[in-house]
């Protein structure tokens, strides 16, 4: 170790305990990035690590990780009391489980800490599992499910696949390890209502980090033509966008807005009652020439990120013919800082790698853009988020 690391080390300690004077614990919000306290004793833990030490580490949160995922699949962690103890009889009696095999799994969650094995055998469990027991387990059941599942098989699917070949929602590290190559990543899940229903929970849960409104002034769409498509929400799911949209920017008339989805995901918009009155639904493959032309914003919200680059521009390309001089495109995302970016968007982008799909920067919002026959008008960030939306217009001819 180096004098300037050991310079680190003391340095780390004594910052630690100024910090710890104030702290009052960590954010109960899921996907937000640890504290300052937290990040640096996570630093603290890098330095006194060696590099040995580091992969025995790795390796055994890895199986960790499966093994919790397991657990939960299994019902384990929710059979164990709230308060309390039970044995590992007891446990394999209530889920049904091999007493031998469950003894083996929680070996490796108590080692970490995870669970609580007693003195007597019995285990209990941690503030940490019970909350896994929970609604932290409903979303770290989706992110391991559609993003570890496939990433950990990573080193395989490059070695099958060309380098060099672009992924994208039918061909994707996901589609190639649930084998079903040639089929899209909503046309698979479409058969799994648990998974599905998993990522919705997902979704809902991160929308702190998402929001609809507060960052783009929607009333400049607003046109005194009643005929002219204003706001065309392009691959818009249930309509939530269009509502919170309306909501806040009474500007904009219901009649001057239209829907775009699967015709499964409309159906489901009429259910919901979401939508005022007036509001267009009309089925769309996105990939495919849009039908709505003159329209003054073609917006595409939690879009783009489940595209690569090439089917992003083609998704583009699409939309470009149609559009008036002052048509707009409004992409709604992650726009990733520069340097490290944040947990959520490093979790987001790693998602969408298995599933075909890309977290952008700003950079590459403008590179596809581009491509695309568009410009950039404007970069607009939520305060304090890596989400926003990129404006862009035609290029000039």
């Amino acid at each position: 170790m180096t004098v300037d690391q050991i310079n680190r080390i003391k340095a780390l300690t004594a910052e630690l305990a100024e910090l710890s004077k104030s702290f009052e614990g960590s954010s109960e919000l899921f996907m937000v990035d640890s504290l300052p306290f937290l990040k640096k004793s996570k630093e603290l833990v890098g330095l006194l690590q060696s590099p040995a030490e580091h992969a025995t580490s790795l390796i055994l949160r890895t199986m960790e990780t499966s093994v919790i995922r397991t657990l939960l699949s299994l019902n384990i962690l929710q059979a164990i009391p709230a308060t309390g103890s039970i044995s590992l009889q007891g446990l394999a009696a209530a889920t049904v489980t091999q007493a031998s095999l469950l003894e083996r799994l929680l070996r490796v969650v108590t080692m970490t800490g995870f669970l609580v094995r007693e003195n007597s055998g019995n285990y209990r469990h941690t503030q940490t599992s019970l909350a896994y027991a929970g609604q932290i387990g409903r979303l770290f059941a989706p992110c391991y499910d559609e993003g570890v599942r496939a990433l950990v098989r990573l080193p395989e699917y490059l070695a099958v696949r060309p380098k060099e070949e672009a992924m994208s929602a039918k061909y994707s590290p996901f589609t190639w390890n649930e084998g079903h190559e040639g089929k899209s990543t909503f046309e698979i899940l479409s058969e799994m209502p648990e998974r599905t229903e998993g990522i919705h929970t997902l979704a809902s849960n991160v929308q702190h980090l998402r929001p609809y409104t507060g960052f783009f002034d929607y009333s400049k769409l607003a046109s005194e033509d009643r005929e002219r498509p204003v706001f065309v929400d392009v691959g818009g799911g249930n309509g939530h966008v269009i509502k919170e949209v309306l909501s806040a920017f009474p500007q904009i008339h219901p009649e001057q807005c239209v829907l775009e989805d699967r015709a499964e995901t409309l159906e489901l918009a009429r259910t919901t009652g979401l939508l005022p009155a007036g509001v267009k639904l009309l089925q769309h493959d996105y990939l495919t020439r849009q039908p709505i032309a003159n329209a003054k914003a073609y917006h595409l919200r939690a879009v783009a990120y489940n595209l690569g680059d090439l089917e992003l521009v083609k998704l583009l390309k699409q939309i470009v013919p149609v559009m008036a001089s002052d048509s707009k495109v409004l992409i709604a995302e992650n726009i990733l800082f520069d340097d490290n970016g944040t947990a959520f968007s490093i979790v987001s982008d790693m998602i969408m790698l298995c599933i075909g799909g890309k977290e952008r920067t700003e950079k590459g919002f403008r590179d596809v853009l581009d491509q695309a026959g568009l410009k950039v008008d404007g970069i607009h960030r939520a305060p304090g988020l890596e989400f926003g939306i990129v404006e862009a217009s035609l290029k000039a001819s």
